[in-house]
């Protein structure tokens, strides 16, 4: 669960808690530390624009940390004289560019261009010459029929006739431009006047169709293209020709059978078809081919370069060997295109040939990776956005692993040394990364150890030009670590976590030498080992860390499990000076835990607050005989007090509270569950004694006086306490506790807090509530023992001018100045009972 931040105030302990110094080793930390309360530190973090600074920062110094060791950038131009002897540190390998080029070039030459050939125009061009041919027959037979008949018949069923009778239900004539404009349009192609009336004298006959089509077909069937020419350029090794219709690309070696536009006109023109019976006619039919005609074979751009792209793709450059110590230039001569090629190698092959451009690369992805990281966390991860101090650690725990893993980096002589079967891929495997991950989710919560686990898994495998594997490793590490510190009980948790961080670790390394086959020796034993020895660090380093870690006001599962340990001096004052509100406190930290970890709230938080909520009652000017459960018998005090005096020592309680839990140096989530725990009720018993009195002397009682002053419980660990305190204080004094009376009442004062608003802002949803109630109600049951008479009148008389605001079953309709009645109807209408 999510610890809270924590501040305290600079008070000094008290004798009876230094006794207890031993146990509580957390009250050594000298308060100055806490630096949410250092003059210094605390405006730096509340200062928002801060959150940029410190990911610059950490990304500057993370890069500082991350860029390889540089070596010397050598810059020469042609011509220029070398100023001194540059002999290779390192062996590399230069690219040979006359030979790659080479290679390339016949590669390309290799490459068949891609031409697309539609060959479902041939059937387009026959469908249209017998459409429009077809159509002016049929459209001469009807005019025929309407000049004989005069009358607006059709014939049915002709092309001519669907035609007509598309707009009107009677045979319109058609002029010569008309008649002509239609055909052309049918047809697809332009007809001449003359050559239209020419197809006319003939009738548009079926003869003078087929001499058309077959005239086109045959040419279309063998591919036209806009020039043959670059056909024959580009395609001297033949191309691949991409069919429309059957959407396969076939080589064609053979392209002696395309045809350009020219050669078709020409193939047309020497057609020796008999057509000298008409000369004109001929010429019409002729022409009409040539408008027929279209380029169905065009070259495909985009294909043909894809595949010149793809093949290049598989070339692979050529080398030549540079040789470490060996002269690259010497001292005074001038520099060729050679010298030039093998010094930008040089300074290629040199990891940091540029330092500060790779320093500020490096530093820009991770100021972006950490800002989206955030952003991205906040927006989808229901956070409402991450504190600043939250930011700070975040920030440190990215940074630290860095330092860490270049670190450990840095003992790979010393274990060359000691094993010198292992390398540094073999100590990078007992880098404990898994610190930084656990130390967030024990910290924070998980979904910020999450992104840690990201971020550090990728910087640290960059560190060490590590690949895919190690971020695999780093990562499955980070997340077992963090989800293994999401239920910490004790310390012995955050080991026994290291623990199985180790074993997960080894299983890791052992799944990534059989993906690389390389589990053949005892090298890849070591190395399994190492990643065991990786998660122990990880559990050690978390467990010395995380007390350091928590003066920039963290909580701690440990520290609060430290806290509501029942020898805290604190509680001890209680259980000898209030008994009665020791016992009632007990029994509010057992029920607020219970609720806690049924609705996914931090238990240890609840419980702890439950103990501490009333050590306001403790060492208060007013004795604990003011509060009813440390009432034993004897007059009652606040009858000698005014209601006002009375309301006031009922809520000098809280401020008290939060004063003593400063002293002893209580957590902050804490200490707001002590301010939070009353909300803003209202002390209803000595508000309408007050009210009874003023009546008596026509006066007015200011109601604000009388109301604790908040704030709500903003937490849901803060609203089960005030639940719990409500209920306990309460639930002992039925006369016939049977266990639908208890849930009834339990019903009541819970369902009247969230009527009344108290439960607003604590982000308990309906269904926690429904939760909270059944938890409650089966505690009672099973832990009830004495009972008393309790009124039905809400919390006025239970305690005898006592806790009286812890009964609000009446909230509703008192806050709305409506009678109880009234709020038990208007809670039955949100069907809540």
């Amino acid at each position: 669960m999510k610890p809270m931040p924590q501040s305290s105030k600079n008070k000094p302990d008290t004798e009876a808690h230094s006794q207890n110094g031993s146990k509580a080793w957390f009250n050594k930390i000298p308060k100055t530390l806490d630096l949410r309360q250092s003059p210094r530190f605390a405006p730096f973090l509340q200062r928002k624009y801060q959150r940029w600074g410190l990911l610059i920062v950490t990304s500057l110094l993370a890069a500082s940390i991350m860029v390889p060791q540089s070596f010397r950038y050598y810059s020469l131009t042609v011509g220029e004289p070398a100023a001194e002897t540059i002999v290779s540190p390192i062996s590399f390998k230069v690219i040979d560019q006359a030979a790659t080029e080479k290679i390339k070039d016949e590669v390309l030459k290799s490459v068949l261009p891609v031409y697309d050939y539609d060959d479902e125009v041939v059937n387009d061009v026959q469908q249209r010459v017998a459409n429009a041919f077809g159509f002016m027959r049929d459209y001469f037979a009807m005019e025929a029929k309407y000049k004989e008949h005069a009358a607006d018949k059709t014939v049915a069923g002709s092309p001519a006739a669907e035609e007509t009778q598309g707009a009107k239900t009677s045979f319109r004539p058609l002029n010569e431009n008309e008649l002509r404009m239609r055909f052309e349009n049918l047809l697809g192609a332009s007809v001449p006047p003359s050559s239209f009336q020419i197809l006319k004298s003939y009738g548009f006959s079926v003869r003078i169709e087929r001499d058309i089509t077959s005239l086109v077909v045959p040419i279309m069937l063998r591919g036209v293209v806009l020039s043959r020419d670059l056909l024959r350029r580009d395609g001297k090794q033949g191309v691949l020709l991409f069919t429309k219709s059957s959407k396969k690309l076939e080589p064609l070696k053979d392209i002696s059978s395309i045809i350009d536009l020219n050669e078709a006109f020409e193939m047309i023109d020497t057609d020796d078809r008999d057509y000298t019976r008409d000369q004109a006619l001929s010429l019409s039919i002729r022409q009409i081919a040539k408008d027929l005609i279209y380029v169905n074979i065009t070259y495909n751009r985009a294909k043909s370069e894809a595949l010149k792209s793809e093949a290049l793709a598989t070339v692979k450059p050529v080398f030549f060997q540079i040789s470490k110590g060996e002269p690259i230039i010497k001292q005074g001569e001038p520099a060729n295109e050679g010298h030039l090629r093998k010094l930008a190698g040089l300074n290629r092959s040199n990891p940091a040939y540029s330092r500060y451009m790779i320093f500020l690369g490096i530093a820009s992805i991770l100021v972006i990776l950490l800002r989206l990281s955030l952003y991205f966390s906040e927006k989808y991860l229901d956070r409402s956005g991450y504190a600043t101090q939250d930011l700070l650690l975040f920030c440190l725990l990215v940074l630290g692993s860095i330092i860490l893993v270049r670190f450990v980096c840095s003992l790979s002589p010393l274990l060359g040394k000691a094993a010198q079967d292992l390398n540094i891929r073999s100590i990078l495997y007992a880098a404990p990364i898994a610190t930084a991950p656990m130390l967030a989710s024990l910290m924070v919560d998980a979904r910020i150890a999450l992104l840690v686990a990201v971020l550090t898994s990728l910087a640290c495998a960059f560190t060490v030009e590590g690949d895919v594997y190690l971020f695999f490793y780093y990562f499955v590490a980070g997340l077992v670590g963090l989800h293994g510190m999401t239920r910490i009980s004790d310390r012995t948790s955050v080991l026994r976590g290291g623990l199985v961080v180790g074993v997960v670790s080894m299983l890791s390394i052992l799944a990534i030498k059989m993906a690389l086959g390389q589990l053949t020796n005892m090298h890849d034993v070591y190395e399994i080992g190492l990643g065991f020895v990786g998660g122990i660090l990880s559990g050690l380093l978390v467990s010395g860390l995380a007390p350091l870690l928590e003066p920039l006001g963290y909580t701690t599962n440990i520290r609060l499990l430290e806290i509501a340990n029942l020898n805290h001096p604190l509680l001890k004052t209680m259980s000898m000076e209030a008994p009665g509100t020791y016992h009632h406190s007990m029994m509010v930290g057992n029920l607020a835990e219970a609720g806690a970890e049924l609705i996914g709230a931090n238990p240890l938080l609840a419980k702890a607050g439950g103990l501490y909520h009333d050590v306001g009652k403790v060492g208060n000017k007013f004795k604990p005989s003011y509060f009813i459960e440390n009432h034993v018998s004897g007059a009652n005090p606040h009858d000698k007090l005014e209601p006002s005096m009375s309301a006031l020592i009922l809520i000098s309680h809280v401020k008290n509270g939060v004063e003593k839990a400063r002293e002893y140096r209580i957590p902050e989530p804490i200490i707001d569950i002590i301010q939070q725990h009353h909300g803003t009720t209202l002390i209803k018993f000595f508000f309408n004694k007050a009210l009874e009195k003023a009546a008596k002397g026509q006066t007015t009682v200011p109601e604000d006086k009388y109301h604790y002053p908040g704030p709500r419980p903003r937490t849901k660990e803060a609203a089960l306490v005030m639940m719990a305190d409500v209920t306990e204080a309460a639930i002992r004094t039925l006369a016939d506790p049977t266990p639908a009376q208890i849930r009834k009442r339990v019903q009541t004062l819970i369902y009247g807090l969230f009527a009344e608003g108290q439960l607003d802002e604590s982000s308990l949803t309906l269904k926690d509530i429904h939760a909270i109630v059944n938890t409650f109600s089966r505690t009672f049951q099973a832990i009830l023992h004495t009972r008393i008479e309790y009124p039905d009148d809400g919390a006025t008389q239970d305690k005898q001018h006592g806790d009286s605001h812890k009964q609000p079953a009446d909230a509703l309709g008192n806050r709305l100045g409506r009678p109880a009645e009234q709020g038990q109807a208007d809670l039955g209408r949100i069907r809540l009972q």
